[in-house]
């Protein structure tokens, strides 16, 4: 009965903070600009470390697992409105989107810091969920009367031990046996980021000679792997490795 009792308790407090988010106005969408040939590259790369598609928002309880994991790894990129294989579906209903949104939020502990925003891509809606990098890891998610912390493995969101999070917020999870299943211009292409915090794909075409389609092919295969990450400025998309 008391665990009824605390879910239906639970329940209500978080319909009423949603609703007063709402009236209030936290969670909005502003009009961004994001610069096409930025938003295409981020969808060649596809889904890793730091970025997850999805043609709509999962349940509240779903999408705080992944901004818990996202903010205790590197931060990421959410992108509502493009499905897993980059196509973009768009948004068709923004206010259940950001319903979900709103809900989320109160299920972390701590408070996760994102910015929201919408842009245009390719004649659609696109909704962009930034979350930073957090600065009071660990971070958790409320499930029941309990918590559980998620951390980010390549692409996906899984749940950590005390044991496991501990190692992985102190970086000594990132696996160095990647560099002896990569091929000879892979690893050429990402000892650079020994001598250089931060590499564009134009910077790494100039160093090493190769062509842009083996470059884009090379970054793909090392962000995939988690052995480096992309972000991006109003300018261009970059790279780096995810312990920098």
């Amino acid at each position: 009965m008391k665990s009824t009792y605390y879910k239906r308790f639970q329940n209500l407090y978080l319909t009423v903070l949603v609703l007063c988010h709402i009236i209030l106005g936290m969670i909005e969408a502003p009009k961004g600009e994001i610069p096409i040939d930025i938003v295409e590259e981020i969808v060649t790369l596809g889904e890793g470390y730091k970025t997850e598609f999805k043609e709509t928002l999962p349940s509240e309880q779903s999408l705080a697992k992944s901004l818990c994991a996202f903010t205790n790894a590197k931060g990421g990129n959410l992108f509502i409105g493009i499905n897993d294989s980059g196509a973009a579906t768009g948004i068709t209903d923004m206010e259940s989107e950001l319903a979900v949104i709103e809900k989320a939020i109160p299920l972390i502990i701590p408070k996760p810091d994102i910015i929201v925003q919408t842009f245009s891509f390719k004649k659609k809606e696109i909704l962009y969920i930034e979350i930073k990098e957090g600065t009071n890891k660990p971070y958790y998610v409320k499930e029941g009367e309990t918590t559980q912390s998620y951390i980010r493995a390549a692409d996906v969101n899984l749940p950590a031990s005390k044991k496991v999070l501990r190692t992985f917020i102190n970086g000594s999870s990132r696996k160095k046996g990647h560099e002896k299943a990569i091929k000879r211009d892979e690893k050429v292409a990402y000892d650079l980021f020994d001598q250089n915090k931060r590499l564009s794909i134009s910077q790494i075409r100039e160093i090493l000679n190769y062509s842009e389609r083996r470059i884009k092919k090379i970054l793909v295969t090392l962000t995939r792997q988690g052995m480096i990450v992309p972000s991006y400025n109003e300018k261009n998309v970059y790279y780096r490795t995810e312990d920098r």
